[in-house]
Parts: C-alpha cells; sequence; structure tokens
C-alpha cells in the first residue's frame, strides 16, 4: 500500500507544479502505477514528452527539467513505492 503522507511530505518549492500533480495521480490515486514516457519530435528537431497513465490513459506533458525530476524521483522514491515513470 501507498504512504500517502509520503508524496505529501515532499517539500513542495523543490518540484513543479506538473511533476506534483504526475506523482500524485501515479502514487497516490487509484491508478497506483508506474507511467510511461511517450516522446515525439518535429521534423526541425523540437521534441515534446508526455507521462502516460497505463490505467486511465490519462496524458501529463512535461518538459525536459521536469521530466529529469519524475525520472530522478522515480530512481529514488518510486521504486520503493512501486509507482512514479518508466522511460524505456
Amino acid at each position: 500500500m501507498v504512504d500517502a503522507r509520503r508524496i505529501e511530505s515532499l517539500p513542495v518549492e523543490s518540484f513543479s507544479p506538473a511533476v506534483l500533480a504526475v506523482l500524485r495521480h501515479l502514487c497516490e490515486g487509484d491508478c497506483h502505477t508506474i507511467g510511461g514516457v511517450l516522446e515525439w519530435c518535429e521534423a526541425r528537431g523540437d521534441c515534446c514528452q508526455a507521462v502516460v497513465c497505463p490505467v486511465c490513459a490519462t496524458q501529463f506533458v512535461v518538459d525536459d527539467d521536469e521530466l529529469a525530476e519524475l525520472l530522478r524521483w522515480t530512481d529514488d522514491q518510486g521504486k520503493a513505492l512501486v509507482c512514479g515513470v518508466r522511460w524505456d
């Protein structure tokens, strides 16, 4: 079972609102899962990423810095909680 206080006890100032929204959805919500990262790029080389919940298909568009935050958090905390993001 997820310790919901763990997400709530995160220092809010250290995470962007987008990262907190993703973590709350994946770690505290009914879905409780590992989200996948989807990336698409335009011909000129501009790329966008989204975290996709495999349970309910909710998508969160994140920038490079937010994705890096999510991947770091998953490596540090997500494995113990069995939630976070996976970059394949």
